[in-house]
């Protein structure tokens, strides 16, 4: 066998393999996302700290019938920054609204950030500390600020970045 067509041969294998595991690994993301979209479908039941210490179960707004907003922020985040000023402005709107913001910021950090955006003073708002990176593993990688707003315990929507208070709680 003469050394072009050896070469030509061990490319072509090669280029069968390379794409082979590349869609095998698209295909294994592809999966994995619509795993963690079924699973989310429904209200996760997920332990989150409260900044008192408190564990809150995520599992007991199942079978509210007011709208909970799930917002994965950061608190050095400046979007995540703007929505809360946000917040305070559509107070109103929050009254019928359970907001739990989740941050796997450590919880004193956490209690700082509350404190410093005077969180405490928001109707219906509580901020819950992921250390354990559980949110990340249920939702898949999302970016911050995201939020996953349920009723009765079913997603109605989805969204990742900054957006108005009235979109989110929209019925």
């Amino acid at each position: 066998m003469n050394i072009r067509k050896f070469i030509f041969i061990l490319v072509s294998a090669l280029l069968l393999l390379t794409s082979t595991y590349l869609g095998f690994k698209i295909w294994s993301k592809l999966r994995q996302k619509e795993k963690q979209k079924t699973k989310t479908q429904q209200l996760p039941s997920l332990p989150f700290h409260k900044i008192d210490g408190t564990i809150l179960y995520t599992s007991s707004f199942a079978k509210s019938t007011e709208l909970l907003v799930l917002n994965y922020f950061n608190p050095d985040c400046e979007h995540c920054q703007s929505m809360v000023k946000e917040m305070f402005r559509e107070q109103a709107l929050l009254k019928k609204t359970y907001w739990l913001m989740i941050t796997t910021n450590t919880v004193e950090k956490t209690k700082q950030f509350a404190d410093s955006m005077k969180l405490s003073l928001l109707p219906n708002v509580t901020v819950l500390s992921d250390t354990a990176y559980l949110f990340a593993r249920t939702f898949g990688d999302v970016p911050v600020p995201s939020f996953y707003v349920y009723k009765d315990g079913v997603l109605l929507r989805k969204h990742s970045g900054e957006c108005s208070i009235i979109y989110l709680l929209r019925n």
